[in-house]
Formats: structure tokens, sequence, C-alpha cells
């Protein structure tokens, strides 16, 4: 048997000539131990070779330093970035977390749901898709009443921590944009799972259009590279062929420009181009794009840290955090192009 896996706490106590108890409070760094105890300990317990039984002592004390997380879509760089965040934040504070990729499914996303019921988290951070702005689901109220800290990112649930959906400016902070380079004929490329999702930022292409008395260009598609240049190839053969390209988020405009290097078109002198989400691909690639950014790996942070605030304070009331909607302008949008 490894030398590791046999030592025992109260060999380590004997090791040291101190009781069991002396050990576990050194190794809790407690004020409690007197410093010359303390070293004397951690002698033994480096000649010995002695490794805490972390999972032991988190049963004890009733938790298991980890936090759910949910994903809808682990192509998508935006939730790459926002686990990032999630990471960095849950491991400053001795968590790790398990992740859960739902991959668009309402199946998957239902099941994961209901299987949180039997499973055991210190927390949660759920990121949904198909229950992300109905009313709360059975499971999630469940879970809530049996004392479940929970933090939803981009849903509309009640009764719950969350970080806000889209911010409401982000669509017309760049449809503005486009609007004042000369753009008056602006396609949008609506990827997504299924009908109501995104409907903030295509809300906000339909205001923009019709207060400016534009032509509405736009195409829906899934949510996966090959769907969005499907639809870019059918904005270009559209009869009101578009000068600029919006795409609901950063992946698919990664979709749109190759479309558009296929059909021999510059970005930005031949038609421009901008997405959602400020991915951190999005300003290393050959043409950077032009995005708006929401928050995305300070969404994670932000999420661990309502979840680290309702652990300590359970009785507290349900709080939003909300991100502002910022214009990054990159070389992928320019003036209209005057024939």
């Amino acid at each position: 048997m490894n030398k590791r896996q046999s030592v025992t706490i109260r060999e380590v106590a004997n090791k040291a000539g101190v009781g069991h108890n002396t050990v576990s409070l050194t190794l809790n760094d407690s004020d409690r131990v007197r410093p010359e105890t303390k070293a004397k300990v951690m002698a033994a317990v480096r000649e010995l070779g002695y490794v805490p039984n972390v999972a032991a002592r988190n049963f004890r004390q009733g938790t298991v330093r980890t936090i759910g997380v949910m994903i809808p879509h682990i192509h998508n760089p935006l939730y790459w970035d926002i686990v990032a965040g999630i990471e960095d934040e849950a491991r400053k504070h001795d968590y790790g977390i398990a992740l859960v990729n739902t991959d668009l499914t309402p199946q998957r996303e239902q099941d994961f749901l209901r299987g949180l019921l039997e499973r055991r988290y210190d927390g949660l951070i759920l990121m949904a898709t198909h229950t992300h702005s109905v009313e709360t689901p059975t499971e999630v109220r469940e879970l809530l009443e049996q004392g479940s800290a929970i933090v939803a990112i981009g849903s509309t649930w009640q009764e719950i921590d969350k970080i806000e959906p889209y911010p409401l400016d982000a669509g017309p902070l760049l449809m503005e944009h486009l609007y004042s380079l000369g753009h008056r004929h602006i396609g949008f490329v609506l990827g997504i799972a299924h009908e109501g999702l995104a409907s903030d930022r295509l809300d906000a292409y339909r205001a923009f259009t019709q207060k400016h008395d534009l032509p509405q260009i736009i195409e829906t598609c899934g949510p996966m590279i090959p769907d969005g240049m499907a639809a870019t190839c059918r904005l270009l053969d559209h009869p009101d062929q578009p000068t600029a390209i919006v795409t609901v988020n950063d992946y698919l405009a990664i979709a749109a420009m190759r479309v558009l290097s296929q059909r021999g078109l510059r970005i930005p002198e031949d038609i421009s181009l901008a997405g959602f989400d400020n991915i951190p691909l999005s300003q290393y690639l050959t043409t950077s794009l032009t995005t708006i950014d929401i928050g995305g790996a300070d969404r994670g942070r932000a999420a661990v840290q309502l979840l680290m605030d309702r652990l300590n304070n359970p009785q507290r009331e349900p709080q939003v955090v909300k991100f502002p909607a910022i214009l990054q302008i990159r070389e992928s949008t320019g003036p209209l192009k005057r024939t």
C-alpha cells in the first residue's frame, strides 16, 4: 500500500507528541495552536507524507466544495468565457466546479434539472436555453424549497439570484453604429435553438429599422456554424442585398466571415459585419470583429460572488446583477461604399 494512503492523523499526532485534535487544528491553520507546536506537527506531516482526506473533511462539514454549472452549448466560445470566470472566482473561495453541457437539447436540460434533486452540490449556476424565459421550472422551485443556493445567468426566472439577460441597449447600440456609417440595408442572422431566444436583439433590430424606415432583412437559422453560413448566403442573395450584416452572436459572425470570403467580398470595404458577445477570439480574427461586450468572464465571476453571498446569508432577498452593453468598434465595420 502506498505510504501516503496509509498514514493516519493519529500517527501524525503520535509522531509530533500531540493530540489528534491539535493536528486537525494545525492543518486548518487555527490560531489556537502555538507556533512551535504547529512547527512540530508540520514536520511530522512532511516526514510521514500525510495527505489530508479532503472528501472526508468536507463530508463532516456538510459540504462538497463543488459548484454545479449548466451550460447550453459547449461549442459557443461565449460559454467558455463565462465558465472561465466561474472557475477563476470559485478557486478563490476553494471551490471546484462540475460542468454539464445540455447541447441545446430540451430533454438534456430537463434531465439535468431533474437530476439535481438527487445530486449534491454546494451551489448551482444555471444557464438555461429552453426554460430560460418561462415560469421557474418545477425542479428549480423544489431545489429552492430544499434550501439550494442557485444563480441563473440570462433567465427571467423569479425568486432567484440572477445575472440579468442581455442588456436592452445592446441592439440599439450596434444598429446606431452601422447607421452612422451610412448603412441603410442591414441584414440580420438570427441563429437560435428555438423560437423566442435572442428576442431582445431581434426586437431591437425591428424597432430600429421601423423607426428609420429601413428594410427588414432577416434570416432565421439554427445555432451552428453551417446554419449561419447558409443564412448568410440567403442574405447575400436577397433582393435588398445588405451592405452590413449583424449576427446574433460572435460565433455565427465567424460563419458569416467564411461565406463573405468565399463570395470574394472584402470586410469592411465591400460589406460590414458585426456580432454580439465580444468573445475573446473576436479581437484576434484576421479582420477583428466589431461587437457588443456584455461582460463575459465578469458575468461568471459575479455569479459565483452571488452564490457565495447566498451561502453565507440564505435568508436575504434575491438579487439581480446587471452589466452594461459596451460597443467594441474594430476593423469589421466601416463607412458605406459609395458606387
